[in-house]
């Protein structure tokens, strides 16, 4: 089991495939089942947990929701103690709040504007595909979606896949490609990893989409929960790491210096709109809510250990 739980925590903090929230319950389901190690008095439990929050604190560090999470389960034990049935229960009572905020956005899919007929999305974002599903499924919009492949993971691929078996008409260009569509679309949607004062991260690429739609008046608008939102506080473990240069270019980069950036901060002035489980907000308006919280002991130090 050890190896097992080993395995997931070190694949969660290594995929940069799948969209945040697809991530944080992924990691969620990882902490319950560390979980119910500890109620069969499981050795090494403590351990275990530990290392999970290390290693995805460290291996996503530019999603806030995993950051959120880890700081909650952190708090959750801290005031557990070594009572794993009620760190299990809280754990629990917590992801059936995410999943009601996603329903939430789906229920209320009727206030997102949806002008004309083609769209363009970014990257991989779980929300955005399931904003789009369920349009396509209520009103027979967007008749067609722009998707960029995602490199260098392809994690764009995966969406326009998603999509499509959906039913959605889908056309995949590559990341430059996708550029010089913006000003041919009606619309812009993506999703997002993290927003805080200092803009909204997303995959590399996002800031240009956003100036370009500023420039042809194409409504950019981010779809996203409200676990996105990071406090002042918890800035200071928020990271944008440079990846692995061999994803870029595989053979010898002894005479090459390659940068391989996945994330960047869009800056607030270029978003329209963002669209969260209480609704449609414009980007200040959404960022003034942003008020201090608790964070853990637990969490602070094995985030910066």
């Amino acid at each position: 089991m050890y190896e097992h739980l080993n395995a997931h925590i070190d694949s969660l903090a290594l995929d940069h495939r799948r969209g945040a929230a697809e991530i944080v319950e992924d990691a969620a389901l990882l902490f319950r089942d560390i979980a119910r190690c500890g109620e069969k008095k499981h050795r090494n439990c403590t351990q275990l947990f530990n290392r999970a929050v290390r290693r995805l604190a460290e291996g996503q560090p530019s999603m806030a929701p995993v950051l959120n999470l880890l700081n909650r389960v952190c708090i959750f034990r801290e005031e557990s103690g070594d009572n794993w049935v009620e760190f299990k229960v809280r754990l629990q009572r917590l992801v059936s709040d995410w999943n009601t905020r996603t329903t939430q956005m789906v229920n209320y899919v009727q206030d997102l504007p949806r002008e004309g007929e083609t769209l363009l999305t970014y990257s991989n974002s779980s929300t955005v595909a399931r904003m789009l599903i369920a349009c396509n499924e209520r009103f027979g919009w967007p008749r067609r979606v722009l998707c960029g492949e995602g490199r260098p993971r392809q994690e764009g691929v995966v969406m326009a896949k998603r999509l499509k078996s959906a039913g959605i008409s889908v056309l995949v260009y590559t990341d430059a490609a996708l550029m010089s569509q913006v000003a041919a679309v009606d619309m812009v949607w993506i999703g997002g990893d993290c927003l805080s004062r200092e803009g909204l991260v997303n995959k590399v690429g996002s800031s240009a989409l956003s100036l370009l739609a500023m420039i042809h008046n194409v409504p950019f608008i981010s779809l996203m929960t409200t676990d996105k939102l990071i406090t002042p506080d918890m800035l200071m473990f928020f990271r944008l790491l440079s990846q692995n240069p061999r994803e870029i270019i595989p053979d010898d980069l002894v005479e090459l210096d390659v940068v391989n950036e996945y994330y960047e901060t869009i800056p607030l002035e270029l978003i329209t709109n963002i669209f969260t489980e209480e609704g449609l907000f414009l980007p200040k308006e959404l960022v003034s809510t942003i008020a201090y919280g608790p964070i853990s002991s637990l969490f602070e130090e094995l985030a910066e250990g």
